[in-house]
């Protein structure tokens, strides 16, 4: 009895033997299977960021190759034609041609030729930081085209600027003074001493604030070094690239040299430059605002690893550091550096193995208050003991599932080549590119062949040229004959003119065509009022620096003439013909006869109507016509505020008087006629218009018959 009660005492209960049992049994196991799945799944995640990380490096070289081989391309045939044909970058027509080079490529912020005798010629590109830089600047520019004087201007060396919003249509322009010498900037040496391209380090540009590289390739005439064409190249192509393509959510992408720790490109565009002392300059490894990359370019110095792992000075969290060397092909000693927090890929793991933990030592708690009850019951019925166990059985918790984060990165890394679907633009034509715009947009055959079509003709000369061509020297010469024609060609452009050709020191253009323009007559007016005072204005400037001013002559007709492709099947010229150019020209021959900048014929004044201000000159008459017609001296337009074309001070005046007299010569009361036109010169003593019809008027036919004269043969 007593060894019974004593086996009784001593016996454990069947509670806490199942107790035991199972904590000894489950526990262990439970905890195995968390940590096996927990470290097998963490390691999975590991890799996974260790193929995304080798994806990206390997993704941003190829971009940053992308972003500086094809260029070297353009570049190289920049300086093959320049070396074929130097003059050619001295025209104006050369900017088309750098334009297209410009555009070739997004990444490409300016593209330059610079020779040797300091002449220098870019296009660059507008955005918002340059027209904050400067002022002058028109808030409407997209496109900037300048050149740089050779070194032979001396002091009045300067650099032209114009503006355009859309390529071809001027919105502005302005010159200073410039003493840049292009042949001291970094890359010019170097590319001149190698004879082979040259890639710069990069350096904040001081309209943008940001980073840029220039690569300059050699222009060799005859095995000769003459100079270098250039282009810049934007960084932000490249960080943009970063910024779209990182590892995963939160990791930091940059291109740094690995020789001296400048900073190429960086996600984050704002890393990229430090002020120090109060200037801009190129951030490096060591001074970059991100403390992650500071630390991790001191770890890889110091260690010299180039994959390892850190605690983040900012919240301690671990990032994965890697540094892979661009390959030796690249030619520049670039590494890309990615740091990614390990979160990022395996802090959903840890997360969802906090929770399995607590939801396991709940299920622990649950099941030994269970089988603590049901080792109670332990004492009834075996067949309650069976059922009891299965309702235990029954109980039974499994540790929910781990799920496995769902990254979507390596699909985007997958998709990164739709970021560089920009290739590079074959231009072959050296056709004016508004022109081919405007012969594209009018389904303008490109075949011989010309259509009649009413039209704005426009010649224009400069009074005594082959002096000025006999006392100046040939550069001085140049330089004003290239400001006059760029004024006269802006001015064109400007109202959507299509310049034909320059001739000696003559300009011919036209309005309505290739495109019709129902304005095309009075488009035509505000072109001669534009060209006329804006040489006007550069008269003035070149008369106080002592150079001698070149007067302009225009002659405006509006007529039927023949328009199209002529020339031959091999090489065709867009111009116009007919009866009408040829009294354009004579129009503007007549401007030496009545003293006058501006003649237009009648059917130029009957087409604008009330718009113009203008004074009758002479009815005179054509060699070839039967019919005399007026001729009309332009003064301005009515109700502009416009001071290129707007009427100016007594010249309304002046248009009103001068009718009056006209209507008196023409009806032959020249005794009226010549109170009139004397009337005229108490109020405008050096009219010379006034002046030469009162001679006319002494000897009437005199006048005419010089006028006639000089409208026949253009003189």
């Amino acid at each position: 009895m007593s060894d019974g009660r004593t086996h009784t005492l001593r016996a454990p209960r069947l509670s806490l033997v199942m107790l035991v049992l199972f904590v000894c049994l489950s526990i262990p196991i439970l905890i195995f299977i968390l940590v096996y799945n927990y470290q097998r799944n963490a390691a999975a995640m590991v890799s996974t960021l260790d193929e995304a990380v080798a994806s990206t490096s390997q993704v941003s070289t190829e971009s940053a190759e992308n972003l500086i081989h094809p260029v070297g391309e353009t570049i190289r045939l920049l300086a093959g034609m320049a070396g074929a044909d130097p003059n050619y970058f001295r025209t104006e027509a050369s900017a088309d041609l750098l334009y297209r080079a410009l555009t070739s490529a997004e990444q490409i912020d300016a593209a330059y030729v610079s020779f040797e005798d300091g002449y220098h010629r870019v296009v660059t590109r507008m955005d918002e930081d340059r027209r904050r830089s400067d002022p002058k600047i028109p808030a409407t520019a997209n496109w900037h085209s300048s050149y740089i004087d050779d070194f032979s201007a001396g002091q009045n060396r300067a650099r032209h600027r114009t503006f355009f919003d859309t390529w071809g249509h001027v919105v502005g322009g302005y010159s200073v003074p410039s003493k840049l010498d292009i042949r001291v900037l970094e890359g010019y040496p170097q590319t001149k001493a190698s004879r082979d391209l040259a890639v710069t380090e990069p350096s904040i540009n001081p309209d943008t604030g940001y980073p840029i590289l220039s690569i300059r390739y050699p222009i060799l005439r005859n095995d000769e070094f003459i100079g270098a064409a250039s282009v810049n190249i934007t960084m932000d192509v490249l960080s943009r690239f970063l910024a779209n393509h990182r590892a995963s959510a939160h990791s930091t992408s940059l291109i740094a040299d690995q020789s001296n720790g400048r900073i190429i490109a960086s996600a984050v565009r704002e890393q990229s430059v430090q002020p120090i002392d109060g200037k801009l300059t190129v951030a490096t490894l060591d001074n970059v605002g991100d403390p992650n990359v500071r630390a991790a370019a001191r770890i890889r110095r110091e260690t010299g690893r180039g994959h390892f792992l850190f605690n983040s000075p900012v919240n301690g969290d671990e990032v994965s550091a890697s540094f892979v060397k661009f390959p030796d092909s690249f030619g520049k000693p670039w590494q890309t550096i990615i740091l990614t927090p390990t979160n990022d890929f395996i802090g959903n793991l840890k997360e969802a193995n906090r929770k399995s933990v607590l939801v396991i030592i709940g299920l622990i708690a649950v099941e030994l208050l269970l089988i603590y009850a049901l080792s109670r019951r332990l004492s009834r019925p075996i067949e309650d003991i069976s059922h009891e166990l299965e309702s235990v059985e029954a109980l039974a918790f499994e540790a929910s599932p781990i799920r496995g984060s769902n990254i979507k990165e390596i699909a985007h890394l997958q998709s990164a080549a739709a970021l560089l679907r920009n290739s590079l633009r074959s231009f072959s034509s050296f056709v004016p590119l508004d022109v081919v715009r405007e012969l594209i947009k009018s389904r303008t055959p490109l075949t011989l062949g010309v259509e009649q079509r009413y039209l704005t003709v426009f010649f224009s000369d400069l009074e005594n040229f082959s002096s000025h061509a006999e006392q100046l020297a040939p550069n001085d010469l140049l330089s004003q004959l290239s400001v006059y024609f760029e004024q006269v060609s802006g001015a064109i452009s400007q109202e959507h003119g299509t310049v034909d050709k320059f001739i000696g020191d003559g300009v011919m253009a036209f309005w309505g065509a290739p495109v019709p323009r129902p304005d095309h007559v009075l488009r035509g007016c505000t072109g001669a009022l534009r060209a006329a005072r804006r040489m006007e204005r550069i008269n003035e400037r070149w008369e106080a620096e002592g150079r001698p001013k070149f007067g302009i002559r225009i002659g405006l007709h509006s007529a039927n003439v023949l328009v199209g492709n002529v020339g031959s099947s091999e090489r065709l010229n867009y111009t116009v013909m007919g009866d009408g150019v040829n009294v354009a020209a004579r129009l503007e021959a007549a401007n030496k006869t009545f003293g006058t900048t501006i003649c237009i014929s009648d059917s130029v004044v009957e087409a604008a109507g009330p718009d113009l201000v203008v004074r009758p000159l002479r009815k005179t008459r054509v060699k070839g016509r039967e019919h005399e017609f007026m001729i009309y001296e332009l003064l301005g337009l009515n109700g502009s505020n416009d001071p290129e074309i707007a009427v100016r001070g007594k010249d309304a005046k002046l248009s009103v008087m001068t009718r009056s007299a006209s209507d008196a010569f023409e009806r032959g009361d020249f005794t009226e006629a010549s109170r009139l036109y004397r009337m005229i010169l108490q109020d405008f003593p050096h009219d010379p218009v006034a002046r030469s019809m009162l001679v006319a008027c002494s000897s009437s036919g005199t006048l005419k018959t010089t006028v006639e004269a000089v409208l026949s043969t253009g003189s």
